[in-house]
């Protein structure tokens, strides 16, 4: 865990960054080098030699912590909701397009260190952006000590119709492959495989079968008159064997 000590090792320049993030996210850390250490991806921790101040173990708490004000939240807002919509809704709010919009909001980007190989992957940067906001509100947690929920929970009160927002912009653009794809990572920390089983019809007029598996388990397959298609279906009733359809 970073320490007030951590600050010696911080630039002026740095120290400023934070402070101006701070008023951003109207927040006030007691405690700076918990603030750095959230905004340190692992690839910068690992060339600057400080593997230990990166920002994973902040992510893994912040995680947990914008679970639970997520579904307290749904708890308390839908209370005809059953199991399977609740769990439904908060995939879609806590997803990383969800998340990395927040982090946008408040320009978290501008403070992030990242090593030289992942800041051109604008790709890869949704997901960093969104473990980023995740690792912020850890640190936010462990930093106010015992009212830690109650902060995390004030801070992120008047987001929450927006993440509930995010459920219809989700919906407008559903790419089943890419919700099961995250779904996996941050539940298994492993990705879904597709294979192919069989393919019939004439040139023009074919018909794929692609079945998709986790770590070489048959779960799903779907069929589709090409093989994207053909992997939509089976990601869509893999999703809706999880209960998250």
């Amino acid at each position: 865990m970073a320490t007030k000590s951590a600050l010696s090792s911080l630039s002026s320049e740095r120290q400023s960054l934070l402070s101006e993030l701070q008023k951003k996210t109207k927040t006030t850390f007691v405690d700076l080098g918990l603030l750095h250490q959230a905004f340190c991806h692992r690839s910068f921790a690992n060339e600057t030699g400080f593997k230990q101040q990166d920002n994973e173990r902040l992510e893994f708490l912040g995680d947990a912590i914008l679970g639970l004000l997520v579904v307290e939240h749904l708890y308390l807002s839908l209370p005809k909701g059953n199991e399977g919509n609740l769990a439904n809704r908060k995939s879609k709010i806590v997803s990383a397009p969800a998340l990395a919009k927040l982090s946008q909001i408040y320009g978290f980007g501008k403070y992030l260190l990242l090593g030289k190989g992942e800041t051109g992957n604008t790709e890869f940067n949704v997901n960093v952006l969104a473990d980023t906001f995740e690792a912020f509100l850890g640190a936010y947690y462990l930093d106010q000590k015992e009212k830690g929920l109650e902060r995390c929970r004030e801070f992120l009160h008047p987001h929450l119709e927006e993440l509930s927002r995010s459920i219809l912009d989700f919906e407008d653009t559903k790419d089943f492959k890419t919700v099961l794809q995250e779904f996996c990572q941050k539940k298994w920390k492993s990705l879904p495989e597709y294979r192919l089983i069989n393919e019939e019809g004439s040139d023009h007029d074919k018909l794929f079968t692609m079945q998709v598996l986790f770590e070489n388990e048959f779960v799903s397959e779907g069929i589709g008159k090409n093989k994207k298609a053909a992997e939509q279906a089976a990601a869509k009733k893999a999703l809706s064997q999880l209960g998250l359809l």
